[in-house]
């Protein structure tokens, strides 16, 4: 089965699975329907010039370098404390 977009007026309405490749417009669909294979698309995805765009992408968020066990322990030796607590050593 492969995954087809159903396309109107340039926006995705609907993502619908067929074995084959459908007729234009899609069985069940009124005149202007379009079904273009594709495999990353939601509906509201805008269509055109051959290319899929989603008009809402997810919001990049930049976030800290990630910091090693021991500075943490080191900016705050009650973190070593709380961790053997948790490993159950204490």
């Amino acid at each position: 089965m492969n995954k087809y977009a159903i396309v109107k007026d340039g926006v995705v309405i609907n993502v619908i699975e067929y074995e084959e490749q459908p007729s234009t417009p899609p069985s069940g669909f009124e005149a202007g329907h379009v079904a273009i294979q594709t495999d990353k698309v939601s509906t509201g995805w805008i269509y055109a010039n051959g290319q899929f765009t989603d008009p809402n992408p997810p919001e990049v968020v930049e976030m800290p370098a990630p910091k090693s066990l021991t500075d943490i322990i080191l900016a705050d030796p009650t973190e070593l404390v709380k961790l053997k607590q948790a490993l159950g050593i204490l």
